[in-house]
């Protein structure tokens, strides 16, 4: 077995045109001239489409709401703030780097790096909200780095982002064959653990976020989550969009039903740890208005219902039959939580949006 290269000279699939999502034969040129998967190259537009910034919002109102509010709001969101930095930190040196070494097909590339980026400015969201609005930051880094609960609640998808990472440079250093089962199999798993942290583990603190926004506080806060929450909405897309052209192919479908047992290990264990992160948030006295524990685990099998039943496996939790917290729907569409832009930073657009429908009209001007 040889090295993996950087560019690939005996890549021939431009004859044919058929790149392998992954783990086919390594790339050589970025071929925008063969697409087997436009929906990917979609995406990607869409998610372009959706660029902004993170200095974007004034965040002076809620650094002064932070500063005079109850110590059970601020706690609230401190400790939200926290998991939500700690697990797009994670999300923004993860996607692309640690699938890079598997795939094989440029649609896939471009749409994977702009999910990359997009995790970083998600990242770098959240550390500025915390230097702008925390008196003392020191106390969030010891709120991630201290706090069990925290760092607790997201060990499921860092484990199978890490054996990701081993078999990447395994895979780059010639020791471990593209054709085997094994390998393919991590590739599966790993991918698999980006859906549960997209449709999963980001959704809890999304809801607290925007419950604590409802009662007019934190609004600066809770615009720029807002923006991420659009975003993780249009990466969910992306994951789906992968596993569903996966599992057109026979050998993905047999795959995944080889790993079963594991699969449902991964999804069931990442369900429990937004289970036990529910029940530490609402621990201790705190509280937050129009939500509790049963609502918060009620929202986290709403959303795990439908990646069940997308992966085609048996969901072994009762059934949610309504969307246990609706008014989530408004701030998860932009234009329902306008304001006016004296008020708050306008933050409904899109860039590069403007359509020319004037073809050869000429204007006086």
């Amino acid at each position: 077995m040889e090295e993996v290269s950087i560019f690939n000279q005996k890549n021939d699939n431009w004859q044919t045109g058929q790149y392998p999502l992954f783990l086919g034969e390594p790339l050589a040129l970025y071929d925008s001239i063969n697409t087997p998967y436009p929906r990917l190259f979609d995406l990607y537009k869409l998610q372009k489409s959706m660029d902004w910034t993170e200095d974007e919002v004034n965040l002076e109102q809620s650094r002064m709401d932070l500063l005079n509010c109850s110590k059970n709001n601020y706690d609230i969101m401190v400790k939200t703030l926290a998991f939500q930095w700690e697990l797009d930190s994670v999300a923004s040196r993860t996607v692309a780097p640690l699938f890079a070494p598997f795939v094989t097909n440029s649609e896939l590339w471009v749409m994977l790096s702009k999910q990359s980026e997009i995790e970083n400015l998600h990242a770098l969201t959240y550390s500025e909200i915390i230097r702008q609005c925390i008196s003392d930051p020191q106390e969030v880094f010891k709120e991630v780095m201290r706090n069990d609960e925290v760092l607790n609640r997201s060990t499921t998808v860092i484990d199978c982002f890490d054996e990701l990472d081993r078999y990447g440079s395994l895979y780059k250093l010639g020791k471990i064959d593209r054709e085997s089962r094994e390998l393919k199999s991590v590739v599966l798993k790993g991918f698999v653990a980006l859906y549960c942290l997209e449709k999963i583990e980001f959704m809890s603190s999304f809801a607290c976020t925007f419950a604590l926004a409802e009662q007019n506080i934190f609004q600066g806060i809770a615009k720029l989550v807002q923006k991420i929450a659009q975003d993780e909405q249009v990466h969910v897309m992306m994951d789906e969009a992968v596993l569903e052209i996966l599992f057109k192919d026979p050998f993905w479908v047999e795959l995944l039903q080889e790993n079963k047992e594991e699969i449902y290990a991964i999804i069931k264990s990442v369900i429990d740890q937004e289970f036990d992160w529910n029940r530490y948030l609402f621990s201790e006295g705190r509280s937050i208005v129009g939500l509790n524990e049963m609502l918060l685990n009620e929202w986290v099998l709403w959303n795990a219902q439908d990646l069940y039943q997308f992966l085609g496996l048996e969901n072994p939790y009762k059934r949610i039959a309504k969307n246990p917290l609706s008014w989530m729907d408004n701030w998860f569409d932009l234009n329902k939580t306008q304001n006016a832009n004296q008020e708050m930073d306008n933050t409904n657009y899109r860039l590069n949006s403007v359509t020319d429908d004037a073809e050869d009209e000429i204007f006086d001007i």
